[in-house]
Parts: C-alpha cells; sequence; structure tokens
C-alpha cells in the first residue's frame, strides 16, 4: 500500500507523535510524507513541490480569490500521481481541509487526523466552518484522539459514522521505570510554555508545596518561547529560583532520563481564552508509561488517559490549591506513589501501546482501499 502523510511542519520538537506515526506506519507501507503549510509546498527532503514561478503565481491568485487554486494545488497532484498514492493521512484538521478537494478530484481516500487546536480554537473554528463542514462529508474517515475531541467535532459537524477514536500510543520500551534507591522529591513538567497547558498555575501550586517540602524540586521541560518569559518571572517573583530548572528542549531519550529521577508528572492543563485545548497530551502519557503518578486537569483526553486516585490525580481546572495538595500527598507516601505509577504503566500497557494505536491507523487507512 502507498501512502501519503501530511504535516504542517517537518520539524516542529513538539509533534514526536506524528514523526511515531510516520516510523510507524513505514513498517507496514510505501510512506511518502509532504509538509511546510496548510496546504503542503515541500516534499520530505525539503525541495519544493511547485516551481517558483507557480508558487508566486499561486500567492497572488490565492491573495486575490481568497482560496487555493491550480497553480498551488498542480505540484501536489503531480506527485500524489507520479508516486501513485493510494490513501492521503492528513495530520490536522486545516491541511486536511485543503487536501480533500484535491483527493477528491483525483478518486483518492482522505484521512482527516484532528489533534487539538484545530478542533476547539474558536476563531479557526469559525474561520474554517464551511470548510470543515465539506470535509466532514469528502474524508472517508475522521479520526479524534480523545474523546472529547470527538464531542466537539461532532459539534463542528462531523459525520458520527466516519469518526473514530484512536488515541496516541507511547513506546513503553522507551518510556519505562528504572529502579533506584534514590528518595525523589521533584516534580517533572513536560510540554511547551502554551497557555492551554497552564504552566504557571503549576508554578504556583509548586510553591505551595515548598512551604511543606522546602527540598522539593520542579523541573520544566520545554522550548523557551511562548509564556516562558512570563513564567520565568513568576519564579522570580515568588523566590524560588532554586527550587525550579527550566532545562529548555530535550530530546525523548533525555526526557526519559528526567521522568526515571522524578517522582511524579505534573501539567495544569486547561482552556485557554481562545477555546483552545489539548487532545491526550503525550507527555502524560509517557510519563504514565515511566510508573510515574500524574497529578494533572480533568481536560479533554486526560480524564482518559490518568484514572483519578488510582494512577493519579486530576483537578477542576485553575484549582492550584487542590493540585498543590495532590502533589503534598504524594510527597507524604513514596509507597502509595509509587503504587499509582505501578498503575499507571499497566493502564497504558493496555490502552495506549504504540504499535497498537498506529496499527489502528494503518488498518483504517488499508480498509479504505478495500472498500
Amino acid at each position: 500500500m502507498r501512502i501519503c502523510i501530511t504535516r504542517s511542519s517537518r520539524f516542529a520538537y513538539s509533534e514526536t507523535f506524528i514523526r511515531d506515526q510516520i516510523n510507524g506506519i513505514a513498517q507496514w507501507a510505501e510512506v511518502h510524507t509532504l509538509h511546510s503549510g496548510r496546504l503542503p509546498e515541500k516534499k520530505e527532503d525539503g525541495s519544493p513541490l511547485n516551481s517558483k514561478l507557480f508558487w508566486v503565481l499561486h500567492k497572488l491568485v490565492k491573495g486575490f480569490l481568497g482560496r487555493n487554486n491550480y497553480f498551488g494545488e498542480y505540484g501536489i497532484k503531480k506527485y500524489l500521481k507520479e508516486h501513485k498514492i493510494e490513501v492521503v493521512l492528513a495530520n490536522y484538521g486545516m491541511p486536511a481541509a485543503h487536501m480533500a478537494p484535491i483527493c477528491k478530484k483525483m478518486g483518492i481516500p482522505l484521512i482527516a487526523i484532528f489533534h487539538g487546536h484545530d478542533a476547539t480554537d474558536k476563531k479557526l473554528l469559525a474561520t474554517y466552518k464551511d470548510k470543515y463542514i465539506r470535509l466532514f462529508q469528502d474524508a472517508h474517515y475522521t479520526i479524534a484522539v480523545s474523546e472529547e475531541m470527538k464531542k466537539r467535532l461532532l459539534i463542528a459537524g462531523a459525520v458520527p459514522e466516519k469518526l473514530v477514536l484512536i488515541p496516541y500510543g507511547v513506546d513503553i520500551n522507551k518510556f519505562k521505570p528504572i529502579e533506584s534507591n534514590a528518595i525523589k522529591n521533584t516534580f517533572l513538567a513536560v510540554g511547551r510554555f502554551a497557555g492551554k497547558k497552564g504552566p504557571m498555575y503549576t508554578i504556583r501550586a509548586f510553591s505551595k508545596v515548598l512551604l511543606r517540602f522546602p527540598q522539593a524540586k520542579l523541573v520544566m521541560v520545554g522550548g523557551k518561547t511562548g509564556l516562558y518569559e512570563e513564567c520565568a518571572k513568576l519564579v522570580s517573583e515568588l523566590g524560588i529560583q532554586d527550587s525550579v530548572e527550566f532545562t529548555g528542549i530535550l530530546n525523548s531519550e533525555q526526557v526519559a532520563q528526567k521522568m526515571s529521577e522524578a517522582l511524579a508528572f505534573v501539567q495544569h492543563s486547561l482552556t485557554a481564552s481562545n477555546g483552545d485545548m489539548e487532545g491526550t497530551p503525550l507527555g502524560i502519557l509517557e510519563a504514565s508509561a515511566s510508573a510515574l503518578p500524574v497529578v494533572s486537569t480533568l481536560h479533554g483526553g486526560i480524564k482518559e488517559a490518568i484514572i483519578h486516585n488510582e494512577t493519579g490525580y486530576l483537578v477542576e481546572e485553575k484549582d492550584e490549591n487542590a493540585m498543590a495538595d495532590f502533589m503534598i500527598k504524594l510527597l507524604e507516601d513514596p509507597e502509595r506513589a509509587q503504587q499509582m505509577g505501578i498503575n499507571g504503566r499497566k493502564h497504558i500497557s493496555k490502552n495506549y501501546h504504540q504499535e497498537t494505536q498506529i496499527r489502528k491507523i494503518y488498518d483504517l487507512a488499508a480498509s479504505t482501499i478495500k472498500n
């Protein structure tokens, strides 16, 4: 089977789930990838799909008509035809909406995969309202990564019988518990400093933990963009610089090592002011696979990934006091924390095994060709 997988960016450090998707499906099919832009402009090696002349003409015509056109679509159509693509997997709703009319014209099945903001951002949903309706009608399947996202997509007009739930998977061989006799007092947070990840709520909750356990540590992994400056300023204002570490971007192996050194994983996910929500945060799945208890919020796919009182603790969004209380509870009872981590790994192994989840996407793609 020849599959084309599209994505809006090739090297986005936060999109390991798409790179895993590509590598996983490549075990069973011939995979081609296109990237850069909501309407892909480049091949996997970075070379353009269109000539400079066609690219300029596309931008000019799009500026005049307000939509994609022959010049922008030419290179994509040529690529799909030359490589005899049998099915397209489009990551994110916006690129999928732009790929839908192309695939329809060429008679190539399309599967749209939504991940988070593409299904929840209010402005984006308003802008793409009509395009999404056409996408839902023309796509062979639409994939949501959480039950909450399924509900949102149905409200946006998704066709129920074409809507499939496939959460992300985790490589449980990479993210696994490592035996250690060291006394752990570190809380780990991994992710972009984005509004919907609530990093400032996490910091304020941690500052309350320090009043009870002054030796506790908070390690925050993520690129120093977005709300990073505000977070660094908050840490300084609270006078807890010696207890908080900002590592910057780390690769997956380094993140796995940090997880092996932590007591628990923390992330205060919430609905941003623009409506943007998480799908199912990969960092939380990786932490649970690493046998870390998770303290997070009743938000998006987290409500399915973490079982309250069994694999971690979930609080209402913006309730930093409750978050602090549960972090303190884990420090007070490390044996309980360890057992919750063990429960979490079992839950991930059963419901979020990476190969199993990626295989579901592949099987769905294969079914579109068979049918």
